[in-house]
């Protein structure tokens, strides 16, 4: 039979392991302090950049899926980072002309 092997551990290590396990639990929005992060600067807040699907046009886009050729996809990749755009930009704008 296997002997139990026991772990010593000094208190500030018990109370590190502690600590982490009450900090797992869930906390609520209500009980965050958020008094000691500074606020941000106009300027600061114009230097982001906005991430998501973008709002362009006159209608909202729609999400599709679509299987087109690597060697295809590539060159457009190519294209629309020559271009400093997203490659599904591109790929609307091309449709959009062939329509």
């Amino acid at each position: 039979m296997a002997k139990k092997v026991t772990t010593l551990l000094s208190a500030p290590e018990l109370l590190a392991r502690k600590s982490a396990k009450s900090m797992s639990r869930k906390v609520k929005d209500s009980e965050i302090n958020f008094s000691d992060i500074p606020e941000i600067s106009d300027e600061e807040l114009s230097k982001f950049k906005r991430r998501g699907r973008p709002v362009l046009g006159e209608s909202p886009r729609k999400a599709v899926s679509i299987r087109i050729d690597e060697g295809v996809l590539e060159k457009i990749k190519n294209q629309a980072k020559k271009k400093g755009i997203a490659y599904q930009s591109l790929i609307n704008e091309i449709l959009k002309k062939a329509v």
